[in-house]
């Protein structure tokens, strides 16, 4: 019985694409669609560098051009394992568990490399996979996440509550740099696809226990927990930050991205939704003030 190997990896789980020594894609998994947004007529033929997965780090170095493990493995035969993000086709950055074996001939040389990638993904129970149809209400229609609706009665239920720590609760706004500019010179579909690259990117890094809301506009809010002190708070941003920075739609061979400015606080005492969110917009503002793509956390 003959053996087609493209069959077999058509339907395992994970991405799988391999490349030759020039880093030229040769194969492209239905999976690999599946969690890029690229098709494999998109991808064959061309090089894992240009403008496709474009890895990066948490510190934002883009591996393709600076530590890439495929490149790696190509050169030494080492197999290997790092947790990146890769570049979804709709711009956002997802966080996927990549490990690249390399491909040798009969004469043990090397001659490409494999890479298989996972999503990093919580699995969902079905009582959560209820709950979520039940907050359809609660979803902002072209973004995908939670709207300004379900962020205040979130916030009004924390408030409320006397059994919880509330002390460890920190609150963000953030809001597209010069926005207007790409509504203007783009027109507002790919204002749109900005927005919901933003979106995705966000919805894919948070912690579990961390929300994200549309507010409205071009303007973001996040409800994050188990924050001790700013300095924590300010790191977990910055890292969101970058991503959003290494987040990138492509509009007529045109790479199109954006910044954003950020203002977050912890929840104090006698707090309401409106001192709180008032807090956090004044801290939005300062970092728009101090020239934009800035944190600004009191």
């Amino acid at each position: 019985m003959e053996i087609d190997l493209n069959d077999i990896l058509d339907n395992i789980y994970g991405g799988v694409y391999y490349v030759d020594k020039d880093r030229k894609i040769k194969y492209w998994n239905k999976e690999a669609e599946k969690i890029t947004g690229f098709s494999k007529e998109e991808v064959i033929g061309e090089y894992c560098y240009d403008n496709i997965l474009q890895h990066v780090d948490d510190k934002g170095i883009n591996l393709c051009h600076n530590g890439c493990p495929l490149h790696a493995t190509i050169n030494n035969g080492v197999k290997r394992e790092a947790n990146v993000y890769l570049h979804h086709k709709e711009g956002q950055r997802v966080p996927v568990t990549i490990r690249v074996v390399p491909l040798k001939n009969k004469k043990n040389e090397i001659i490409g490399a494999v890479e298989l990638f996972f999503k990093n993904a919580k699995i969902q129970s079905l009582e959560e996979k209820i709950n979520e149809l039940k907050k359809d209400s609660f979803r902002d229609e072209l973004t995908e996440i939670n709207n300004r609706k379900y962020l205040e009665e979130i916030l009004a239920e924390i408030i409320a509550r006397e059994d919880i720590n509330k002390d460890n609760i920190a609150f963000c706004f953030l809001d597209i740099d010069d926005f207007k500019h790409i509504n203007d010179d783009y027109g507002h579909i790919v204002g749109d696809k900005i927005l919901s690259m933003i979106a995705g990117t966000l919805k894919s890094n948070l912690r579990d226990a961390d929300k994200a809301f549309r507010w409205g506009g071009d303007e973001f809010a996040l409800i994050l927990f188990d924050i001790e002190n700013n300095k924590q708070l300010n790191k977990l941003l910055e890292r969101l930050k970058l991503l959003v920075n290494e987040s990138f739609i492509n509009h007529n061979q045109e790479k199109l991205n954006v910044t954003m400015s950020f203002g977050a606080t912890k929840l104090r005492e006698n707090d309401t939704i409106e001192s709180l969110t008032h807090r956090a917009d004044n801290n939005m503002y300062e970092s728009k003030k101090k020239g934009k793509n800035i944190i600004t956390v009191t």
